[in-house]
């Protein structure tokens, strides 16, 4: 069933004109008024699915969310045994060496460790490869 057209007046400019006639040439036989009837189309079709699209993002968000916050979880679960495994250690270091070393000659406990945890960082955010 054919539908019934409604003429409207549309102003553009010359250079909108000439590309106009140049698509409509290439894609309906120089009729300028299919060619304008499609772009009508396209962008109505486009601002109709801006609502939609927030609502995909939603669901897509939520279906990331529910992939990934397990593994998230068990890499911050990883993450954080490995740092309570570092000072484990760092501490248990000091506390080796403090009762290991003759106290004429041992340094403040504190100083060790604070200078200890500077090369440690120091040794983590470097980029030379020399030092990894």
């Amino acid at each position: 069933m054919k539908k019934s057209l409604k003429q409207l007046t549309v102003k553009v400019t010359e250079e909108k004109e000439q590309q106009l006639k140049k698509y409509a040439n290439k894609k309906y036989n120089g009729n300028i008024s299919i060619a304008i009837r499609e772009f009508i189309d396209k962008g109505l079709a486009i601002n109709s699915y801006k609502d939609e699209i927030t609502f995909l993002r939603e669901m897509i968000n939520e279906e990331l969310e529910a992939t990934l916050n397990p593994y998230m979880n068990r890499l911050i679960a990883i993450s954080s045994k490995g740092a309570i495994m570092s000072a484990s250690s760092h501490f248990s270091l000091a506390e080796v060496l403090a009762s290991l070393v003759d106290p004429r000659y041992r340094r403040n406990l504190e100083e060790i460790l604070t200078e200890s945890k500077k090369k440690g960082y120091v040794y983590i955010t470097s980029k030379d490869e020399k030092l990894k």
